[in-house]
């Protein structure tokens, strides 16, 4: 499997869209009036508008965004009798926190493109989303493009699927290289130049590590563990105990901040912010997905790493996070209500399609469908390929298993860790408790 997402880890290319026609209506004048109405000025059946509220994380900075505010532009075209209210934004805490508050709430969406695992959890048990298990039961085509290795993830506890993927993803310490060479830095292939670089770079008024701790702050939380604890800790899900690893891996929060590693106002500033200060080279590096490659202003000057293993740490130096872990779900509500139901699940196959699927991956990550390798890759893609292609573990983020309750607080208390104001044993003592 790890072999077969490795090849998987880069992407397809742009497409075109259909078309509609029109159609022209002839009237029948015949010199004597007949009482019966000629078939062809008979009045056909009006269909009922039908409104469907999507929500999804293609908002923001995702380089998705334009794409898929073009599909559902295409979609309403080919189905003029379908509305769409469509509410994305950037896939934060907060982002996350709405959805799960509209859900239990009773404001569910009718489709939502959200994360599975523990995120998805609350929603399942509830009752709240629908199976495709399901929906092929009266829809056998639905999610038919996807392949089996990209859906083997999608898998849940209880046995079914819910998500439909469209691509997957892995996580790097990018780098803009340009500005390694400006100052005579190597680039941090391991921890004693990743320390170096941060000081230099910090000392030269240039933000080392670009991060925001108020929504965004996972992907060193994961990254940091892997560094210490290595694939075996790392995958592990705390619920009696945590590993000693974990405290050392959050131990380095403040050992970065005491370094000068992050934005002077880390703990205020958010996930956009920062990562345009990337693509802007105001900062050196950034630990993000694939996901950001499409935004790169320069990719012929961008580079992607994995972040190397921590002095007496146990990560082999190519392990890497990634996976598929989101996707489009169709709600409960929508589902049951048959007004909607076949716009609903005609949505999620055109946003699921072969052609679809080729827009949402062009901009890095791996292709949920058999769809063509792309062509003309920028150095930013090859390395991309290069980092999962030689990764000797690939493991799916820890939010992927932790309880929602265990890891809202474990991301509420990062710079809480980051100051010094709180023990990483103290947080994972509570991260336990909370992930019974």
């Amino acid at each position: 499997m790890r072999k077969l997402l490795a090849i998987l880890l880069v992407v397809a290319m742009s497409i075109s869209m259909l078309s509609a026609c029109n159609k022209t209506q002839t009237v029948d004048e015949s010199p004597t009036p007949d009482t019966s109405t000629p078939q062809s000025q008979k009045e056909k059946p009006k269909t009922e508008t039908v409104e469907l509220r999507t929500v999804s994380m293609f908002g923001g900075t995702d380089p998705s965004a334009a794409d898929y505010q073009q599909l559902i532009a295409n979609f309403k075209k080919e189905n003029p009798h379908v509305s769409i209210t469509d509410e994305s934004a950037t896939a934060d805490e907060t982002w996350k926190a709405r959805v799960t508050t509209d859900f239990s709430s009773g404001n569910d969406p009718d489709v939502v493109f959200y994360f599975t695992g523990a995120d998805a959890t609350q929603l399942i048990e509830a009752g709240k989303v629908v199976s495709i298990e399901e929906i092929r039961k009266e829809y056998p085509d639905y999610a038919k493009d996807i392949t089996d290795a990209a859906m083997s993830f999608m898998k849940e506890p209880d046995g079914k699927h819910y998500a439909v993927p469209i691509r997957g993803f892995y996580e790097g310490l990018f780098c803009n290289t340009d500005l390694f060479e400006k100052y005579n830095l190597d680039l941090p292939t391991d921890w004693d130049k990743l320390e170096a670089a941060i000081k230099k770079f910090s000392a030269e008024g240039i933000v080392p590590i670009a991060v925001s701790f108020s929504d965004v702050p996972h992907y060193w939380i994961e990254h940091f563990i892997l560094a210490t604890g290595g694939y075996e800790d790392h995958k592990l899900n705390p619920k009696d105990t945590y590993p000693e690893s974990w405290a050392e891996g959050l131990r380095l929060f403040k050992t970065f901040k005491d370094m000068g590693a992050f934005p002077v106002d880390v703990n205020a500033t958010k996930n956009d912010i920062v990562t345009n200060m990337f693509y802007d080279k105001q900062a050196a590096m950034i630990l993000d997905g694939s996901w950001i490659v499409g935004g790169i202003k320069d990719p012929d000057t961008t580079t992607v790493l994995p972040v190397p293993c921590a002095p007496g740490g146990k990560k082999d130096p190519t392990d890497i996070i990634g996976g598929f872990s989101s996707g489009f779900y169709i709600s409960t509500k929508a589902w049951n209500d048959l007004s909607k139901r076949d716009a609903a699940v005609k949505f999620v196959q055109y946003m699921t399609s072969k052609e679809a699927i080729s827009l949402f991956a062009k901009v890095a990550g791996a292709p949920a469908a058999d769809v063509p390798s792309p062509e003309g890759l920028t150095p930013i893609m090859e390395a991309g390929i290069k980092l999962g292609g030689q990764a000797k573990h690939i493991d799916m983020p820890i939010d992927s298993r932790l309880n929602k309750e265990a890891w809202t607080y474990l991301v509420s208390a990062i710079g809480s860790i980051a100051d010094g104001q709180i023990t990483p044993e103290d947080v994972l003592t509570e991260v336990v408790n909370k992930n019974k």
